[in-house]
């Protein structure tokens, strides 16, 4: 719950959509994301599980909308890959582990800002 509402807070104005996961922790979907004028379409929602284990454990992987693509037609390139599903349906998974996960300075909210951040370096 805690994770939860830090993630509302950190992004105010976005639809958070929560669901149990059945093994003590939540999927959880943040729409209407912004990325980068690079990717076509430029938003997208991104999904990801908070697992029973949290905050003990990182919050991995990351998905975002199945038709994302680089707006000049070049591939997503690495850590990127396409033909997952995600919450019933299509997804792109996003693959940002944290090796150096630290349960008393990491957040999800934190990893999902990491995750954004990254996605609009590339």
């Amino acid at each position: 719950q805690e994770a939860i509402a830090q993630i509302r807070d950190a992004y105010p104005g976005h639809d958070v959509e929560v669901a149990e996961d059945g093994q003590g922790g939540a999927r959880v979907v943040v729409h209407g994301l912004a990325l980068d004028a690079k990717y076509a379409p430029d938003t997208s929602w991104v999904g990801f599980t908070v697992g029973f284990q949290y905050p003990a454990a990182d919050v991995y992987p990351h998905f975002v909308r199945a038709d994302l693509a680089r707006a000049n037609g070049q591939p997503l390139g690495e850590a990127m890959t396409a033909g997952h599903s995600w919450n019933g349906g299509p997804a792109i998974q996003v693959s940002r582990r944290s090796n150096r996960w630290d349960r008393n300075a990491d957040t999800a909210a934190i990893k999902l800002t990491k995750v954004l951040e990254w996605i609009k370096s590339r």
